[in-house]
């Protein structure tokens, strides 16, 4: 019987594509917001590599799983989960042998199923947290841009002086003196921006590890029953 989880990594490899290419269209746009504001996009883009590493890395690993799984061979298995790390790790312990054939001792069956389970669990919630943490980082390059604009918009009132002789004085001023005002803004909306974007990017791909896994765990519990 030959199965897999290879229809979540291919969803997941085609979604990061259309996200490369959308990125290669729009890329004088988001230098620009990206340039606005280097410190805290270019930590929020450091997340979100480590979240899709982290989620591809677990994809891959639960497919390998799986795939072992879905060879079961009740007279070898032994040499099926020997070498095994991860969600597989040690299950030749938990293996007993009935008239030639391997099979799972009974009462170690829950516990099987509940550490998978457990284990699967802490992989999502690091998934989450990675998510979260982008739209931590886009609200705080926002705070930021506006705290930003609202300081340097007291300075241009508080420095203004309206002169009747220097009208054309007083607009350069005005001009002049809404550079940083603007400054602020374009780094809240870059970092915004940058961080709902990740997000949406590592919470499509945190549901598809979520599906792979239910669907593993389901099966993983056919097999030791």
């Amino acid at each position: 019987m030959q199965e897999s989880l290879n229809q979540y990594l291919v969803r997941v490899a085609i979604f990061l594509a259309l996200i490369f290419i959308v990125i290669v269209l729009l890329y004088p746009v988001l230098q620009n917001a990206f340039l606005s504001n280097i410190f805290i996009n270019v930590i929020i883009l450091i997340a979100l590599g480590v979240g899709i590493v982290f989620n591809v890395v677990k994809l891959v690993a639960l497919n390998s799983d799986y795939f072992v799984l879905a060879n079961f061979d009740i007279n070898n298995s032994v040499k099926s989960f020997s070498t095994r790390n991860g969600n597989l790790k040690n299950l030749t312990s938990d293996l007993k042998q009935i008239d030639g054939r391997y099979v799972f001792k009974s009462s170690a069956i829950t516990r099987l199923i509940e550490n998978i389970d457990m284990s699967m669990s802490s992989v999502r919630e690091t998934s989450r947290y990675l998510v979260g943490l982008l739209v931590f980082l886009g609200l705080l390059g926002t705070f930021w841009g506006l705290l930003k604009t609202i300081g340097s918009v007291g300075n241009v009132i508080s420095g203004l002086g309206i002169d009747d002789t220097n009208v054309a004085g007083f607009f350069n001023s005005l001009k002049d003196g809404l550079n940083a005002p603007l400054q602020g803004m374009s780094i809240a909306f870059s970092s915004s921006l940058l961080g709902l974007a990740g997000s949406l990017i590592l919470g499509f791909m945190d549901i598809n590890l979520g599906q792979a896994q239910n669907k593993f765990s389901l099966f993983f519990e056919k097999i030791v029953n």
